[in-house]
């Protein structure tokens, strides 16, 4: 059975996720966390049934999205149900998600030709639940490496993060995560943990890596963004210590100067609570919890406002204001 290293963690998957290589293939047996796959006409394991209670309830025009929880006696403590065009999935997590079970179902494709799309959703928001459960402060973000350690980009969906992310890798830095930043402590403070090895790109975005050329070749998910393997290699044995982290403002094509500023501890803690992968309740004590460890984490890892201008052309020069700060105010 393949094994995975995510986030300091052994992940177990019956079957190879989507281009990810594992780290071993072997029994499960000291997984920490065991993935398992239902499709239509399998059952359920029994742990899985439990008393819900929705909490939050979110739907498009051709899509829905249920988030509910489950009394913290049960085995079950959360439950993920998506519905996307004629594809419908359910995902259920154990205490600390050391179990998740993800049951699909589709009235118009195969599991296989699926399996691209949940694999990566698997890698992505799947991934990032399990965290916030195992009790992981988890921002939305992307992470890269500079000079041994690790500067965290946050931002709202859209503001850049991964381009931003892109555009370091370029510049002959190496890429820690996508989509979330988890972090753990270290020894001597706060560390970020390197993720799945991969970047997902918008299709306007692939100049930034010299991509454009070979699009055609290129994979995508299931929200239509192109995914790579970096270029360069993705640190996967270690945590780094965590330098900085930078809350991407909304771009301003009237910007023409890249801007860098400080936040108080109160502003950065209001920041980070924003920047949270979920916000919702996972369980009756998740949200105390995860403010509890941002307030703990801000007095030692400095957060700061980039404001920057707009345009592909200028991520060459935010990436180098980015490094610049993050090695002048080395603690």
């Amino acid at each position: 059975m393949p094994v995975y290293r995510f986030y300091e963690l052994r992940v177990s998957s019956p079957r190879p996720l989507w281009n990810v290589v594992p780290t071993a293939v072997d029994d499960d047996s000291e997984a920490d966390i065991r993935i398992a796959f239902v499709q239509a006409d399998e059952p359920l394991p029994a742990w899985t049934d439990a008393s819900w209670t929705v909490v939050r309830d979110l739907h498009g025009s051709d899509w829905s999205m249920t988030l509910s929880t489950a009394p913290d006696r049960e085995l079950a403590v959360f439950r993920l149900h998506s519905c996307i065009r004629a594809d419908e999935t359910i995902i259920f997590y154990g205490h600390d998600a050391a179990r998740i079970v993800v049951a699909w179902h589709s009235a118009e494709r195969t599991f296989d030709a699926a399996w691209p799309a949940l694999s990566s959703w698997v890698l992505g928001s799947v991934l990032g639940f399990a965290m916030c459960l195992r009790g992981l402060p988890t921002l939305h973000g992307s992470v890269v490496a500079v000079d041994g350690r690790a500067v965290g980009l946050l931002g709202v969906s859209g503001a850049g993060k991964s381009t931003l992310a892109a555009a370091f890798v370029t510049a002959g830095h190496v890429l820690m995560a996508d989509d979330h930043l988890v972090v753990v402590p270290g020894a001597s403070g706060y560390c970020a943990a390197p993720g799945p090895p991969r970047l997902r790109l918008w299709p306007n975005s692939l100049d930034v890596l010299g991509a454009r050329g070979p699009e055609s070749t290129l994979a995508t998910d299931g929200d239509g963004k192109y995914l790579f393997e970096p270029p360069r290699p993705v640190i996967s044995a270690q945590p780094l210590p965590l330098a900085a982290i930078y809350i991407l403002a909304p771009r301003d094509p009237g910007r023409v100067a890249i801007a860098i500023k400080p936040l108080s501890p109160a502003g950065a803690l209001n920041a980070l609570a924003n920047q949270r992968f979920c916000m919702t309740p996972l369980t009756s004590t998740h949200a105390a919890d995860s403010l509890t460890a941002l307030s703990a984490l801000v007095p030692h890892v400095p957060v700061r406002m980039l404001y920057r201008p707009n345009g592909l052309e200028t991520l060459p020069g935010i990436v180098d204001a980015i490094c610049q700060d993050a090695a002048d105010h080395v603690c």
